[in-house]
């Protein structure tokens, strides 16, 4: 049975970062914002550089293990934004805890540049999730922002 008390912290935790994140995004990549829609793909927009921005927060640090996944219909979405059009590039924010000091935090990306990526089934089994498509970015795929 799926973990909905868990579930809602993970997402909590995620809420949390997403305002300091943006903040980091931003002063990079001015006029950035937050989608508003809940169920939207992506977690922020630049309309602008037409640029779509998901951010994944994870409570492990880059590299503890060989690759780190994110769901396959962000990928689906991703793709066809940038075949239609609608976006120019899509930018995929991991931001995990560092390795030597937990209480910091390290944002990571990768950018899809439509080469081929590796697919599995799975999910977040600690709190019981069902296992769903899934794409697996090698760890060393990933860029320090």
């Amino acid at each position: 049975m799926l973990d909905l008390q868990q579930k809602k912290r993970d997402l909590e935790f995620g809420f949390q970062n997403e305002l300091e994140i943006l903040g980091l995004i931003n002063d990079i990549i001015p006029d950035t914002y937050k989608t508003e829609n809940t169920y939207n793909n992506f977690d922020f927009r630049n309309d602008r550089l037409k640029i779509d921005f998901e951010l994944k927060s994870r409570r492990i640090y880059k590299g503890q293990y060989r690759t780190v996944y994110f769901a396959n219909c962000k990928l689906d979405k991703g793709r066809e934004n940038l075949a239609n059009g609608e976006s120019r590039r899509v930018i995929y924010l991991f931001d995990f805890v560092a390795k030597n000091d937990r209480s910091k935090r390290e944002l990571w990306f990768w950018e899809d540049d439509g080469s081929d990526v590796e697919l599995t089934m799975g999910g977040n089994f600690a709190r019981n999730d069902y296992a769903k498509p899934l794409v697996n970015i090698p760890m060393d795929k990933l860029q320090r922002w």
